[in-house]
């Protein structure tokens, strides 16, 4: 497999992985990821709690194919910011893609115009389709919920808690000391 950043900003970073088996590795990973830890730097051995949400969007062969409507789509090009040297600075080659009807965007920050574009259109293209799938289901989540509430326990997917060694899927309810494994992708660790 192979991943590559195609955008960083203080507080999020969003990755495109390629690979024969990444659907399969990283289908289930949507989610709060929640780490307990005691830093190397915590004098007082005081337990430090993150979160992380983790968004999947898979880009098939369906969404290469389908379009959005070019009058829906407006496409800008910016200089880049981070790392890159002058091409950064100099150079438009960031692209920003907005969907007008909704207004979901984009934004890649490489060193190739055309090829961040087409990324970009992809990633837009999915995010639509993403939006329109939920929407459909909308109405029936929201009766659900009525009916049974949410069923989540505080909507947390894993906690990996490094201060007694180990691994919590809250969905399957698999736990494993094996973090370490886990933490290398071994998510098979964690299926019920």
């Amino acid at each position: 497999m192979l991943s590559e950043v195609v955008y960083q900003s203080e507080s999020s970073w969003s990755l495109c992985i390629t690979g024969e088996r990444a659907r399969a590795c990283f289908g289930d990973e949507a989610g709060k990821h929640v780490v307990q830890r005691v830093p190397a730097s915590e004098s007082r051995g005081r337990r430090h709690t993150s979160v992380v949400a983790v968004a999947i969007l898979p880009l098939s062969k369906e969404t290469a194919a389908f379009r959005l409507p070019e009058q829906d789509v407006e496409i800008s090009t910016q200089k880049g910011h981070g790392k890159g040297g002058q091409n950064q600075n100099k150079v438009e080659s960031a692209v920003r893609v907005i969907h007008k009807p909704t207004g979901l965007s984009v934004f890649i920050n490489g060193r190739d115009q055309y090829r961040n574009k087409v990324l970009a259109l992809e990633i837009l293209t999915e995010k639509v389709r993403e939006r329109e799938r939920w929407l459909a289901q909308e109405h029936l989540r929201q009766l659900k919920a009525c009916q049974l509430g949410d069923g989540a326990r505080s909507g947390k997917r894993r906690t990996y808690n490094f201060i007694n060694s180990f691994v919590l899927d809250h969905l399957s309810g698999c736990k494993t000391t094996r973090v370490k494994e886990v933490m290398s992708g071994r998510f098979d660790l964690l299926k019920g």
